[in-house]
């Protein structure tokens, strides 16, 4: 990816971001609540992922870490191992509830680090992803406490990878998917 299209990914990214936090929800500028999340599969494929996010009005935008081994099926090519890792931006629309349905966009900067599972030799590719994100807020906390205490949020996005590259080691070749659906479910405690 050329550094015009990235700056103008970012530009688009940081526009609609602010546009939330500048719109009539957020006048009132008042932080409703914090809190911390994670999502357990990814340590259970060997990586982490912890998240911290706020909630104003009717949005919420949180900031965080991840990595996961990509299982063999979902790589293209099960010659390779794939080790993702990076940090992200996320902003979500509530839909008016802490609650329930939730939807918006995301922006991460990560790194792939593929190996040819026969050679140890390694090939990094960073890139800026951005995405469009659908998800569902179960919170298990009282109307009366501002929902605060434990929540499940499963969710999914499409992902476009927009500096998509290719690795060739030996006589395979590994080639990183512009688009994919990324699914998750996250835990949390709200404070």
């Amino acid at each position: 990816m050329n550094k015009y299209t990235l700056r103008s990914l970012i530009f688009l990214f940081s526009v609609l971001s602010l546009n939330c936090i500048q719109s009539g929800a957020y006048a009132q500028r008042k932080i409703t609540g914090f809190e911390l999340e994670a999502d357990p599969l990814a340590y259970i494929l060997k990586g982490y992922s912890l998240h911290a996010g706020i909630t104003y009005g009717s949005f919420r935008t949180s900031m965080g870490t991840f990595a996961i081994q990509q299982p063999d099926m979902f790589s293209g090519n099960e010659a390779f191992s794939v080790y993702h890792s990076g940090f992200d931006l996320k902003t979500d629309y509530l839909f008016g509830r802490i609650a329930g349905w939730h939807s918006g966009l995301q922006i991460s900067y990560a790194k792939e680090k593929v190996e040819l599972k026969s050679d140890p030799d390694q090939q990094l590719i960073w890139g800026l992803n951005i995405g469009a994100r659908v998800g569902y807020r179960w919170m298990f906390g009282n109307v009366a406490t501002n929902y605060k205490g434990f929540y499940l949020n499963p969710w999914a996005a499409l992902i476009y990878s927009p500096n998509a590259a290719d690795i060739v080691a030996g006589t395979e070749k590994y080639k990183q998917k512009s688009f994919s659906i990324f699914p998750a479910v996250h835990v949390g405690w709200r404070f």
